[in-house]
């Protein structure tokens, strides 16, 4: 059975989930209901479920779209992994519009070379059936959007930019602060007006690039777009708790070496105090990013605690041991703290006044994977009660 719900198919190591929401918001400002599948959550209508992968497996992906078709819900955004492509996951899903945010180590004890990892990715591309925006600004980008260009009707593949004011759509940054980023929109040369998003960082900025230039291709106003984008809001992307004045806690999904990078670069760019950032690497997955994470980390920051993630099966003091050979050699101070409610409780009693705390790499998880245990694990809602008690007041909820 060929599913036949319009949809949107997102790709690409880092960005998928917060573009994949802007791009639901927008569509629906235009005045349709969109389906979200995802790693957050798969919601249709009022309905949420709990995800099992990124991208489901084919029968229940056949029973999202059904679902869908029952609720009227005729168009969807997809947030399509490269476990999802490689395993036939998307086999029955028509692909309109496929969108790219950029490609960067990650899932390599499964793919083994980035460029199988490539390979896979671009697979997406080259079966979808309306057009593609591609990030003319990774250099995984610039060979996709070439070799596509190759392959398929010219006219239905798209680039977007924050650099090149050539690209089919472009965007000026006008303002980054910690409340918010704000930028021009242009396409095809043309200014078409400002838009903005409540979530700091230039990596948020090329998210809201990527949804607003799917939305354009597809045909949507440019009205829906500022609308779509203003209030939105991503669990655990660049989530803050507390108060800027007191200890700004920041709760990020970042969980790879470029995605630890563009979060923590933003925020040294916004900081007025110390950086600290609590962070650990997940067990049994890619390996060669450990030390690299961990030599951003301490390029970064000004203090880091090593602790767990999602340690799996996977002795912790094997993790801790490889991120500490990145980070050793940056120079900065750092502790060993497994037990990671313990690890944010530490940096809470080091931080002062205009200090920011970054916990990174679990974001909107509420367990951790320990053993062949799945644990109850909160980033935010341990963070938030830490701040809360010292400095005694209310924050209020994380999310």
């Amino acid at each position: 059975m060929k599913i036949m719900t319009r949809v949107f198919g997102i790709t690409g190591t880092n960005g998928k989930t917060t573009t994949a929401c802007m791009l639901k918001e927008i569509l629906e400002q235009a005045g349709n209901p969109c389906g979200l599948i995802g790693t957050i959550e798969y919601q249709i209508g009022g309905k949420r479920h709990i995800p099992v992968n990124t991208t489901p497996g084919r029968d229940l992906l056949r029973d999202l779209f059904a679902e869908m078709k029952e609720e009227g819900v005729e168009q969807c955004v997809m947030e399509v992994s490269s476990h999802g492509i490689d395993q036939g996951r998307i086999d029955d899903i028509r692909i309109d519009y496929a969108g790219f945010t950029n490609l960067s180590q990650d899932h390599l004890d499964y793919h083994k070379t980035m460029e199988n990892y490539y390979q896979v990715k671009k697979q997406l591309f080259l079966r979808c059936t309306e057009g593609a925006v591609i990030n003319w600004d990774d250099p995984y980008g610039k060979r996709l959007y070439a070799e596509l260009r190759e392959t398929v009707d010219n006219s239905s593949i798209k680039r977007y930019s924050l650099k090149d004011t050539a690209a089919d759509y472009y965007g000026k940054i006008l303002e980054k602060s910690l409340l918010r980023s704000r930028f021009q929109f242009f396409e095809s040369g043309n200014l078409l007006g400002e838009l903005e998003v409540s979530i700091p960082g230039e990596h948020f900025v090329y998210n809201a690039m990527l949804a607003a230039s799917m939305a354009r291709q597809a045909g949507i106003e440019f009205s829906h777009l500022r609308a779509g984008l203003l209030e939105l809001h991503v669990p655990g992307r660049m989530q803050q708790i507390g108060s800027e004045e007191d200890t700004l806690g920041v709760v990020d999904y970042a969980h790879t070496p470029d995605g630890l990078e563009k979060l923590l670069a933003t925020l040294s760019e916004l900081k007025r105090g110390r950086m600290l950032c609590v962070f650990g690497c997940g067990g049994f997955r890619d390996k060669g990013k450990r030390e690299m994470m961990g030599r951003i980390a301490g390029f970064y920051s000004d203090y880091c605690i090593i602790t767990n993630d999602n340690p799996r099966g996977e002795p912790p003091e094997n993790i801790a041991q490889a991120i500490e050979e990145g980070l050793r050699p940056t120079g900065c101070p750092y502790c060993i703290v497994l037990d990671r409610y313990q690890a944010i409780k530490r940096a809470v009693s080091l931080a002062d006044k205009w200090d920011i705390i970054v916990v990174a790499g679990k974001g909107h998880e509420t367990y951790q994977l320990s053993g062949d245990q799945k644990l109850p694990f909160d980033d935010r809602k341990m963070l938030r009660e830490l701040l809360e008690k010292k400095y005694e007041k209310t924050y209020g909820e994380s999310d």
